[in-house]
C-alpha cells in the first residue's frame, strides 16, 4: 500500500516535468509555464516529499545543494528540507527526553516538561532546527549552552516502510529493464539502508563526533562540537552549541567564500585519504561558518570508514587525474571496482579522457554538464557499464554536495582543480598514513611553496584592509597615493620570495663607518613591495650603539636597517603585530641576555599571557655580503631574499613541511613553539 502511495505522490510531478519539454510527453512543443506555476509546483513537490517521510527527505537534501542542476524556485524550496521540516510539538520532545533519562514517558501532559527541567537548567521550547530524522533545541546544562538533538518518534518504522516501497518499485523496473542504471540504484539503496540505520542511533553519532574531533585536534580551520557524554542516549544527543551561519546563507560581502570552500575541500581530503573516516553528509544544514571564519561541522550520524586499499587506489587515481594521465585514471577506475568486468579498455580510456578534459575546462558547471550531455557523450554515459561500489556510494554523494556548495557561489567552481594542490601539498602525509614511501616530489615541493606563498599573500592583502567590526573588511583609502590591489600584492610577494626582482650591480664607493639615515631608510625598505616602502616605520642607527626610530610610518610595517652595525648586509621588515615580540627581544639583548635564552624567556611570557603573539604574521628579509649594497645607487646584488611566515604553534604534521632547511621550497623552523614559522628563500639575480 505504501508503494502505491509513493507512486501516486510523485508520479504526477514526473509527468508534469516531462510535459515541460513535450506537451504530450512523446511529441509536441514545450508546455508554457509561468513563474507562478513553477513556484506553486515547487512548494507542492516539497510538501509531497515531507509527507512521504524521512527517507525521501534525506534523498532530496542531496539535490538541495546542487545549484548547477536544480533551478529556482525549486532549489530554494528543496533547501527548506534541510532544517525547516515541520517540527515536533514540545510535549512530544519532552516525552522523548523524559523517557530517555527517567526510563518511562510522561504520565500526563506537562510531566515530560517537568522532567526536562530536572535535567536541564533551561530548555527552549521552540527548536532552532527541524530536520528529517530529528530536531534540535537550545538548552543550558551545568552553566553551558548546549544543543539537544531528539530523534523523531516512529522514524525507524517509517524508514523501513520507505525502503520496502523503494525496493518493490526497483524490482518492478528490473523485471522489464535490464540496464546498469538499475544496478547502480540498487547499490545506492543498499548503502543508504546501512547508513540510515546507524544514523538513527545517537550513541554511534557521539562516537563518530569524538573520533573526528580527535583527528582534527589543534586544527585551526574546523570546529567539532564537544559531546556531553553523560547525557548521550539512543534517541537524545547533547553537545556544545556553536553559533554560526549556514554555508548556503553566507554574505559574500562579509565572508571570503572561496577560502571557506577551499578549506572545506582540504578537510575532506584529510578525512577521506589520511584518517580513513569521513563525515558523509555535508549538506548546507550540517555546515556552518563561525564568526572567526572556521568551519563548523554538525551531524555525525552518517560517517563512513574507508578501507586502506580503497584509500590507496583513490590516492593513485587522484594523482593520475592531477597529472591528466587518462591511462592511469582508467586503471584507477578498474582498481576501485567501478568498471563492470569485460568492458573494452579503449572505452574506459575514452571516458577517462572525457572526464579529465571536462574537469579542467574553464567553463561554468552548467556548460560542463551541457557538454557531457552531447549526443555521443550522453549515449556512452547512459549505456556505460560503470557501477559505484557500495563502499564508494557516499564518496559520490559527498563530492556532489561539496561541488554544489562551491557552485552556489561560483558558477565556474571546479572540484578537481581546487582539490589538486591540496592533495599534492598533503601527499607525504597521505602516503605515510597509507604505509607507503613518502619522499617529496618536485611537484609537491613546488605546490607547498605556492601554498605558503598564497597564505603570505593573503595575509598581506588582509594587512592593508581593516576589520569594521562585522567580520568584513574595508580597504584603506590609499597607500602612497595608490590603492594596493590583491593581485598586485600577490605578484609582489611571489616576486620577492623567489628572487625575481633583479637589482643591478654596481661598484660600491668607500664605505663610511655608519650609513646616513637616508641611506639606511632607502636600503631597509627594499624588502617590501614598492607601494609599501614610503609608509613603513624604519628603525636604524644615528649612533652605532643605539637602535631607534629614524622614520615613523603609518602602514603597519616596521623595517630594521641591521646592516648598519653588521659586517654583512641584512635588512628585515615585519608587521606591527610582531612588534611586542620583537621589542621584547631587543630589550632582553640590551640587558645582556644571549640567544637562545632570549627565546626561552619570551616563550614563557607568551605562555603566561604577558606577551601577545598574532595568529599569523610575516617578515621579509634580504641577506647579502659586505659589498652587496651599493650606497651610491641604493642597488643590491648577490643577495638572498627570505620570506618568514609566522604561524605560532605550527608543527610538521599540521603543515606537512619538513624541519630540514631546503634550498628550493619551504621548511619549518621552531616547530610547536610561539615562534614557529615557515621559511621560503630565493636568490636575487644581479
Amino acid at each position: 500500500m505504501h508503494t502505491i502511495r509513493v507512486l501516486l505522490a510523485l508520479g504526477p510531478y514526473a509527468v508534469s516535468f516531462l510535459r515541460d519539454r513535450r506537451r504530450w510527453i512523446w511529441w509536441g512543443g514545450p508546455m508554457p509555464r509561468s513563474p507562478e506555476v513553477h513556484a506553486r509546483r515547487a512548494r507542492r513537490l516539497v510538501e509531497a516529499i515531507i509527507r512521504l517521510g524521512p527517507t525521501f527527505v534525506k534523498m532530496a537534501q542531496v539535490f538541495a545543494a546542487r545549484a548547477d542542476l536544480i533551478p529556482e524556485p525549486y532549489l530554494s524550496e528543496l533547501g527548506k528540507l534541510i532544517d525547516q521540516v515541520p517540527p515536533l510539538s514540545f510535549d512530544t520532545v519532552a516525552g522523548i527526553v523524559a523517557e530517555s533519562y527517567h526510563g518511562n514517558g510522561p504520565d500526563s501532559q506537562g510531566m515530560g516538561a517537568a522532567r526536562v527541567d530536572e535535567v536541564f537548567e533551561a530548555f527552549e521550547r521552540v527548536p532552532v532546527a527541524a530536520a528529517s530524522l530529528g530536531q534540535v533545541h537550545r538548552a543550558r546544562y551545568k552553566g553551558e549552552v548546549v544543543a539537544v538533538k531528539v530523534l523523531r518518534p516512529g522514524v525507524e518504522t517509517a524508514v523501513k516502510a520507505d525502503l520496502i516501497a523503494a525496493r518493490r518499485i526497483l524490482s518492478w523496473v528490473e523485471r522489464y529493464w535490464k540496464h546498469p542504471h538499475v544496478l547502480r540504484v540498487r547499490v545506492v539503496l543498499d548503502e543508504f539502508e546501512l547508513r540510515i540505520a546507524e544514523e538513527m542511533d545517537f550513541r554511534l553519532e557521539a562516537e563518530h563526533a569524538m573520533e573526528i574531533g580527535a583527528n582534527f585536534a589543534g586544527n585551526r580551520n574546523l570546529i567539532v562540537p564537544k559531546i556531553v557524554h553523560e547525557l548521550t542516549r539512543q534517541r537524545v544527543l547533547v553537545m556544545e552549541f556553536v553559533e554560526g551561519t549556514r554555508i548556503d546563507r553566507l554574505d559574500v560581502t562579509r565572508v571570503d567564500v572561496p577560502r571557506v570552500v577551499a578549506t572545506l575541500v582540504e578537510l575532506y581530503v584529510q578525512m577521506m585519504l589520511v584518517d580513513g573516516l569521513f563525515h558523509a553528509d555535508p549538506h548546507p544544514g550540517n555546515l556552518m561558518v563561525a564568526d572567526d571564519g572556521r568551519i563548523v561541522l554538525l551531524d555525525f550520524g552518517m560517517v563512513v570508514r574507508v578501507p586502506l586499499e580503497t584509500r590507496r587506489s583513490l590516492m593513485r587515481t587522484s594523482i593520475a587525474a592531477i597529472k591528466r594521465d587518462p591511462d592511469a585514471v582508467a586503471a584507477g577506475f578498474v582498481a576501485l571496482g567501478l568498471i563492470i568486468p569485460g568492458t573494452p579498455p579503449e572505452t574506459v580510456r575514452w571516458l577517462a579522457e572525457l572526464l579529465i578534459a571536462n574537469a579542467y575546462s574553464r567553463t561554468t558547471t552548467k556548460e560542463r554538464i551541457d557538454a557531457l550531455l552531447a549526443d555521443r557523450v550522453m549515449k556512452t554515459l547512459f549505456d556505460f557499464p560503470i557501477v559505484l561500489p557500495q563502499h564508494l556510494v557516499y564518496f559520490g554523494r559527498t563530492a556532489a554536495l561539496i561541488e554544489g556548495v562551491g557552485t552556489r557561489y561560483d558558477p565556474y567552481f571546479q572540484a578537481v582543480p581546487v582539490a589538486s594542490p591540496v592533495i599534492l601539498r598533503m601527499r607525504s602525509k597521505i602516503l605515510r598514513s597509507l604505509g607507503e614511501p613518502a619522499t617529496p616530489s618536485v611537484a609537491e615541493v613546488a605546490t607547498v611553496a605556492g601554498y605558503a606563498l598564497g597564505k603570505a599573500a593573503r595575509w598581506l592583502v588582509d594587512l592593508v584592509q581593516r576589520p569594521n567590526g562585522n567580520n568584513s573588511y574595508a580597504r584603506k583609502p590609499e597607500m602612497n597615493g595608490k590603492s594596493l590591489t590583491a593581485a598586485k600584492t600577490v605578484a609582489m610577494v611571489i616576486a620577492l620570495s623567489i628572487g625575481a626582482a633583479g637589482m643591478a650591480r654596481a661598484q660600491a664607493p668607500a664605505a663610511s663607518p655608519l650609513p646616513t639615515v637616508e641611506q639606511q631608510i632607502a636600503a631597509s625598505v627594499l624588502a617590501l613591495p614598492a607601494e609599501m616602502r614610503s609608509g613603513a616605520t624604519v628603525m636604524g642607527y644615528r649612533t652605532a650603539g643605539k637602535l631607534e626610530t629614524i622614520r615613523a610610518g603609518k602602514n603597519g610595517m616596521t623595517c630594521l636597517a641591521l646592516f648598519a652595525v653588521e659586517k654583512a648586509f641584512h635588512v628585515a621588515c615585519y608587521h606591527e603585530s610582531m612588534e611586542p615580540f620583537m621589542a621584547r627581544g631587543r630589550e632582553l639583548r640590551a640587558q645582556g641576555v644571549k640567544d637562545p635564552k632570549v627565546d626561552t624567556v619570551r616563550f614563557a611570557e607568551v605562555a603566561s599571557g604577558k606577551l601577545k603573539m598574532p595568529k599569523m604574521a610575516a617578515m621579509y628579509q634580504i641577506f647579502g655580503k659586505e659589498n652587496s649594497w651599493d650606497r651610491a645607487t641604493g642597488k643590491v646584488s648577490d643577495a638572498t631574499t627570505l620570506l618568514v611566515v609566522y604561524v605560532p604553534g605550527a608543527t610538521a604534521e599540521s603543515t606537512g613541511l619538513s624541519l630540514t632547511p631546503a634550498k628550493a621550497g619551504p621548511w619549518l623552523m621552531h616547530a610547536g613553539t610561539p615562534k614557529a614559522h615557515i621559511m621560503l628563500s630565493g636568490a636575487m639575480s644581479p
